[in-house]
């Protein structure tokens, strides 16, 4: 799991305002619409570094959020944008984008975010065989999650931002209002249920303390292998920014406390929204404070 193999074809197709990136997914799930991976890209004249920016999961964030791509570039930073597996174009036909990181078993959501965080990776690479050394990584809510897992997989991501994002998923299944599908499809199949879920998460920090290699992640509960508070303490607190919401009725306020705990209490922002209010009140504080952290200025306080 999260070992990718071998290496993707890129393909490019030039546009007006920003390039299309296209490659077949290198952990592919079977679904030919699912497996064609497609990427916006806006480059950056003589660029000062590269981002890879990750979108949260949902039907209608995809085009909003390109501000910050979009304004990365011109503040001198190659961006790049995925489009995750099962969102958007990538949705299988009859469903609906992101649901299925919402909805399913466990094993099947571990082979979901492998995927994703795989796609990243192949993103990563290439950037890195255009040239950049310095790459950054930024994610928003569920993106964040995936960016967690990325960047403590993938030591050539220099720095993280997350915002509105977190970790342990006994919160975020049992306490988010995103995650309702999630908790009536376990309680329908029996997969899960608080008690259990609370059972098994006894052993989630021995499992944290324990965690060295990607191969132990087999004799794992599936649950855990994509729970980004398990991957955190791979990531140092010096290479890291955080955004919390005050009002986040998706990732609860146990959840993101969780992940930037287990970051290590990187720097972080508490801002006073809600999940989705975050990016409509505030994103020109986010990417003002975002910029100024991937150009080491973030002691210049306001």
């Amino acid at each position: 799991m999260y070992q990718k193999e071998g290496f993707a074809e890129y393909k490019i197709s030039h546009g007006y305002d920003f390039d299309l990136l296209e490659f077949e997914s290198l952990k592919p799930s079977g679904d030919p619409k699912v497996d064609h991976v497609r990427a916006i890209l806006y480059n950056s004249d003589h660029p000062k570094g590269a981002i890879v920016f990750i979108h949260g999961t949902g039907q209608k964030n995809f085009e909003p959020l390109m501000y910050y791509p979009e304004r990365f570039s011109q503040a001198g930073y190659t961006t790049i944008m995925p489009v995750l597996p099962y969102h958007f174009e990538r949705t299988p036909l009859g469903q609906k984008s992101g649901v299925a990181f919402i909805k399913g078993t466990d094993v099947q959501l571990a082979k979901r975010f492998d995927q994703a965080v795989t796609d990243v990776i192949t993103c990563v690479d290439y950037l890195e065989n255009t040239g950049f050394k310095s790459i950054y990584i930024m994610g928003f809510s569920f993106g964040g999650m995936v960016s967690t897992i990325t960047m403590a997989l993938d030591k050539r991501i220099e720095k993280g931002v997350f915002v509105v994002t977190g970790g342990n998923y006994e919160y975020i299944t049992w306490k988010s209002i995103a995650t309702r599908v999630l908790r009536v499809s376990y309680e329908e199949n029996k997969f899960c249920n608080p008690k259990e879920c609370e059972k098994k998460h006894k052993l989630f920090e021995k499992a944290i303390m324990n965690f060295t290699s990607l191969t132990m992640l087999k004799d794992m509960p599936p649950c855990f292998t994509y729970d980004p508070s398990l991957f955190a303490k791979f990531i140092s607190p010096r290479k890291t920014l955080f955004f919390t919401a005050i009002f986040d009725f998706f990732i609860p306020r146990k959840s993101s406390d969780d992940l930037w705990k287990r970051m290590g209490k990187p720097e972080r922002y508490v801002i006073p929204s809600g999940h989705l209010s975050a990016h409509l009140f505030f994103k020109r504080f986010i990417l003002n404070k975002s910029l100024a952290f991937f150009q080491n200025k973030e002691e210049e306080k306001c």
